[in-house]
């Protein structure tokens, strides 16, 4: 079965419906707070998380959530539509076979993340990195691109220019007058592709394309390089152009 996840931003009102439901049918609802990707696990078949996960173990890759108008609230991911719960309108994350003409060049890096939207929505803590962190990437490099030379310089300015492809994008695929931004590197070198699969960046786009990021494979088990569309069921509140 092709990979589906619904995902609904809810507060506890609501969440108590999903909880009476989940306990009614026999699922279990599962709690996550540490880590936000998780959810998108295909064996938990609805989960949620506390406001405490965006400050987990991604704390400094997450701190996006934090300066969203979706700060507080809850996040409900499901393998199944909770439509006929009335807790809103979700956002449906499917694999896709989206493959972009093209990815910016390194040149082509520095601009994006140059752009006045990014560096205004940019979380102050979002440089701050720790030792630990260029240490985890060396040891994913070494593992998985051993022929490719380490630069944690390089790795996370793609990090920052692909979250600003999705904020002020200049890298998207246009789709009934729609603008469709896509993640703009591979797999190791994109950072917190949840902000994305779950709407807090690219929130004004009713169709984006979505790579996961390392975090995704190990703890979501999300295939490697793999394009995900993330549709937002809503319908409306959307752009379908970049002015």
């Amino acid at each position: 079965m092709a990979y589906q996840k619904w995902c609904y931003w809810v507060d506890h009102e609501d969440l108590g419906k999903v909880r009476k439901s989940s306990k009614e049918k026999g699922i279990e609802l599962k709690v996550e707070s540490q880590i936000p990707c998780r959810a998108l696990r295909t064996s938990w078949e609805v989960a949620y998380l506390t406001t405490p996960a965006w400050y987990g173990l991604c704390r400094r890759r997450t701190s996006w959530y934090w300066e969203s108008e979706k700060a507080g609230r809850l996040l409900v991911v499901s393998n199944t539509s909770l439509d006929p719960l009335n807790v809103g309108n979700p956002i449906l994350v499917t694999e896709s076979s989206f493959k972009p003409d093209r990815l910016p060049s390194p040149k082509e890096i520095t601009p994006l993340i140059r752009s006045e939207k990014y560096q205004e929505r940019k979380p102050s803590v979002w440089e701050n990195i720790e030792p630990v962190e260029k240490e985890f990437y060396q040891t994913w490099f070494e593992r998985h691109r051993a022929n490719e030379p380490f630069d944690f310089n390089i790795i996370f300015a793609s990090h920052s220019a692909n979250h600003s492809n999705f904020i002020d994008p200049k890298y998207f695929v246009a789709q009934n007058g729609f603008i469709s931004p896509y993640s703009i590197a591979v797999s190791s070198y994109v950072c917190s592709s949840c902000l994305e699969f779950f709407n807090i960046l690219g929130e004004r786009w009713p169709i984006k394309y979505v790579v996961p990021c390392i975090g995704a494979i190990l703890f979501a088990h999300l295939p490697m390089d793999q394009y995900f569309e993330v549709r937002d069921q809503r319908g409306e509140n959307v752009n379908k152009n970049i002015g």
